[in-house]
């Protein structure tokens, strides 16, 4: 039976966003009762225009977890995101049963979930497995599923 074994959760702070925000944001795509065992991690790196950036990681690498914290992202967008991601499923899930989602940061800053439409984004990294070995068209009929569900 097919399970998410991670999710991995990144955005930039730039200099003039405070870290503590951008990692409040990540955090806030998990469920509340789950985000305390969401590694957060950061990183300084140097922008294009020589600026400094920090790259905020959070980590959740606990199966039941996962599958929870899926299930809330996808039950806290609205029905139009949950039909953008059907239409591009092919898209976001590569051969290696990787999920991705850009999620708009400013608005889980706020609470609410929802697909980015702008660079201001949570990049969102969903991992699937499977046994023997994860297949793309089986991993996309579950999602497929798991979209259906969060609709109704």
């Amino acid at each position: 039976m097919p399970f998410i074994h991670k999710i991995e959760a990144r955005a930039y702070s730039r200099a003039t966003e405070l870290s503590e925000r951008v990692a409040t944001a990540i955090c806030g795509i998990f469920p509340e009762d789950v985000r305390q065992n969401v590694t957060i991690s950061e990183k300084r790196a140097e922008g294009q225009s020589g600026d400094i950036i920090s790259i905020i990681s959070g980590l959740l690498d606990n199966r039941e977890q996962c599958e929870t914290s899926f299930d809330f992202i996808l039950k806290h967008m609205e029905k139009k995101d949950l039909r953008a991601i059907e239409r591009t499923l092919d898209l976001r899930l590569n051969n290696n049963c990787v999920f991705f989602l850009r999620i708009d940061k400013q608005g889980a800053f706020l609470g609410k979930i929802r697909l980015a439409d702008s660079a201001d984004v949570i990049s969102a990294r969903i991992y699937f497995r499977d046994s023997p070995r994860c297949k793309q068209k089986d991993m996309i009929k579950l999602i497929e599923k798991r979209l259906q569900d969060a609709e109704d």
